[in-house]
């Protein structure tokens, strides 16, 4: 499991820090993590760092491991 906080600033992605260390990204208002899990409510979103490379960054797969395990 990658946590998605630091993969997320190697990108210059502002993070917001939330409590109990939640964090929104704020270029994508609304979109919450945690650790290695993510949720977009308003978009019925959700899932592990895989699935935010590919859902909402438009990464393919393979490019979304290469860039995850490139850490």
């Amino acid at each position: 499991m990658a946590p998605l906080p630091p993969l997320l600033r190697k990108r210059d992605l502002q993070l917001i820090e939330l409590a109990a260390g939640n964090f929104e990204v704020s270029s994508y208002r609304g979109l919450l993590l945690k650790d290695s899990y993510w949720r977009w409510p308003q978009r019925n979103l959700a899932g592990n760092t895989i699935d935010f490379f590919v859902q909402v960054l438009g990464f393919s797969f393979h490019q979304a491991m290469r860039e995850i395990t490139a850490s």
